[in-house]
């Protein structure tokens, strides 16, 4: 009767999207596991993956801003940003579920200074915003609101549609907003 109640638990959290949180321990019971989350996307393969540690736990295809090729530089110019970045917001919008990301980093930040595209003031403000882990200053020349989102109302097309941002499916963010805290480490490559 055991294993039973067992198998109907596992199946309960793979259901709601925890399998993996917890384990059997010795004597029968469970156990939590250690859960830390992180997403890496690729954009050159529209993946992306959620793991903890080295666990994979879940695939997701991806769309992306309308110039996928290029990292993101200034406002408007409809590319996904490349770098290390985290969860830094989380609310409902016009795509179904946002999980907005730390775009502009402080390495965007550098370049952005190095180019004239920001002053001394808003680098500051980015460097401050990533260090206390919240949403940079969307409003410089450098833009920002980047994040992960639903397709809305949309269904999926195989085409690059977004003004920077990431889209996956609708239940799939919506998995994305329920497991993910803020401060998730978000990397994204070319």
């Amino acid at each position: 009767m055991q294993v039973v109640v067992r198998w109907v638990m596992v199946l309960g959290l793979t259901l709601t999207g925890v399998a993996g949180t917890v384990h059997a321990s010795e004597d029968g019971g469970w156990q939590p596991l250690e859960f830390h989350p992180v997403l890496e996307i690729w954009k050159g393969e529209r993946r992306m993956v959620l793991r903890s540690g080295e666990s994979e736990l879940r695939r997701f295809p991806v769309v992306l801003g309308r110039a996928p090729h290029y990292p993101k530089e200034v406002r408007g110019d409809m590319r996904t940003p490349v770098g290390r970045y985290y969860i830094s917001e989380k609310h409902v919008s016009r795509f179904h579920r946002f999980l907005g990301i730390s775009y502009p980093n402080v390495e965007d930040a550098e370049r952005g200074y190095g180019r004239g595209l920001i002053d001394p003031a808003q680098w500051a403000d980015i460097f401050v915003a990533n260090w206390r882990g919240v949403m940079p200053p969307p409003h410089t020349r450098l833009g920002g609101k980047v994040g992960i989102h639903g397709f809305g109302g949309r269904p999926y097309l195989p085409i690059d549609w977004t003004e920077g941002c990431v889209a996956i499916s609708n239940e799939d963010v919506e998995y994305l907003y329920a497991v993910t805290p803020l401060g998730t480490p978000v990397i994204i490559h070319e």
